[in-house]
């Protein structure tokens, strides 16, 4: 009596196989801070021109926000050289930039990468996880064969 079938057991089946789905799915992800942080700005810089070095901070911040943290996410190695996503012609209404200025931006943005208080966890919609075991799979049986084969 215990163990006998009920005419709703599909149903709890694929319930509980779509609720385990949709929970695999919905996974935090890393993202930096909207707003700047304000180790960000360049203390060197001299006080005259405070605020001109804040709007300046906060355009590559934008940039860092908008472009380079979707190429290196949290806990990768930014490059030694500032990517092309790095500069302020990317963002609307910036001036010409100075190279040297573009550079002390990109060294702060390297110490401040690996900070986790730059960064915020948001949860989202994400199925990469889907395929990612086959890629994944198919990476092992590569390297396997590679190994096998010799050379």
């Amino acid at each position: 009596m215990l163990f006998q079938r009920q005419k709703t057991d599909w149903l709890l089946v694929v319930l509980t196989l779509v609720g385990l789905f949709l929970y695999a799915s919905y996974q935090p992800r890393l993202r930096l801070r909207t707003e700047m942080p304000i180790e960000f700005v360049d203390r060197s810089a001299h006080a005259s021109h405070n605020a001109q070095e804040r709007n300046t901070a906060e355009a590559y911040w934008r940039c860092l926000v908008d472009d380079v943290q979707w190429r290196y996410g949290f806990g990768h190695t930014l490059p030694g050289e500032a990517p092309a996503e790095f500069s302020l012609g990317t963002q609307k209404g910036s001036a010409n930039e100075d190279p040297s200025t573009r550079m002390r931006y990109w060294r702060q943005a390297q110490h401040l990468w690996y900070a986790r208080t730059s960064w915020k966890q948001e949860y989202e919609w994400s199925f990469a996880w889907t395929t990612g075991w086959v890629e994944n799979g198919i990476a092992w049986v590569q390297q396997r064969f590679e190994h096998l084969g010799g050379g």
